[in-house]
């Protein structure tokens, strides 16, 4: 799609909507759209000039780029680098894309091979820890948990902690990964083996350069993951979770807010760990 038709079908959908509003509102908005237009051109925009079959499924985040930039402009009287917004609009796109493929791709791969439905204990000598995050919004806490194991299913320890906030479900998976890398680390664990429910935080972490929104938290992951002699990551259905997954929704619904290790597992989940080894 060139600059031009992208122009039109921009206006098409603003003009209604300009007809109603102050003459300084319409002039930031023409702004606004004259301005990206102008950078989503043949020469910024690599993906765009070589025909890139994404670039017109960008539109709805090059619009909605352009009605923060409105707003900014009127009510801040800022505005950030055209060119990174840009950027970051081409990423976002790219990136909700990507999210959905990898979600199918992970769904077929599942409904063609199944999971295992038993924990799967570690090779001996190893340490194996299930971990979750629960995530509910951009403005709560995330409740996060790890359970630790020997090849003969005994737990070691476990821990469980709430997080700051988040924009989005995967970035809580990350932070709670990189929260039980460092605390594994710290307890001079030196070979384990991670599970979770996460497809998508695996392929991040296998494919670190297909999800560049989250390159800060993937690069400090890498650094931790360095650390460690031998480590391993799989990916389990929620009846191999059940455990983790338990000590997590706990944080947030029964408000144990705290940092928490302790030798062992909760007493209360007793009879689960033992069902949950057993299958």
């Amino acid at each position: 799609m060139s600059t031009l038709n992208l122009g039109v079908f921009a206006m098409d959908l603003l003009l209604p909507s300009l007809c109603s509003v102050r003459d300084d509102t319409i002039a930031v908005v023409v702004y606004s759209f004259f301005v990206l237009s102008a950078l989503i051109s043949w020469k910024r925009v690599p993906s765009i000039r070589n025909g890139d079959k994404q670039s017109p499924q960008a539109i709805p985040w090059i619009l909605w780029t352009i009605w923060k930039n409105r707003n900014s402009l009127l009510y801040a009287e800022t505005q950030e680098s055209p060119s990174l917004l840009v950027q970051r609009t081409l990423e976002e796109a790219s990136l909700w894309h990507e999210l959905n493929k990898a979600e199918s791709r992970g769904g077929q791969l599942q409904a063609d091979m199944g999971m295992p439905k038993q924990w799967i204990p570690p090779t001996q000598g190893m340490i194996k820890c299930n971990f979750h995050a629960s995530w509910r919004s951009d403005k709560q806490l995330i409740g996060v948990a790890w359970i630790t194991r020997h090849h003969r299913g005994d737990v070691c320890m476990h821990a469980r902690d709430a997080l700051v906030p988040t924009s989005d479900k995967l970035a809580a998976e990350m932070e709670c990964l990189l929260w039980v890398l460092r605390g594994l680390r710290d307890l001079r664990m030196e070979e384990a083996s991670f599970g979770t429910e996460s497809q998508k935080l695996i392929d991040a972490i296998r494919n670190p350069a297909r999800w560049p929104r989250y390159r800060c938290l993937l690069r400090q992951i890498e650094t931790v993951c360095l650390e460690f002699a031998v480590i391993e990551f799989e990916v389990e259905s929620r009846e191999c979770n059940k455990v983790a997954r338990k000590i997590c929704t706990s944080v947030l619904r029964d408000g144990r807010l705290r940092s928490y290790l302790a030798l062992g597992g909760p007493a209360w989940l007793h009879d689960l760990i033992q069902t949950e080894v057993i299958g």
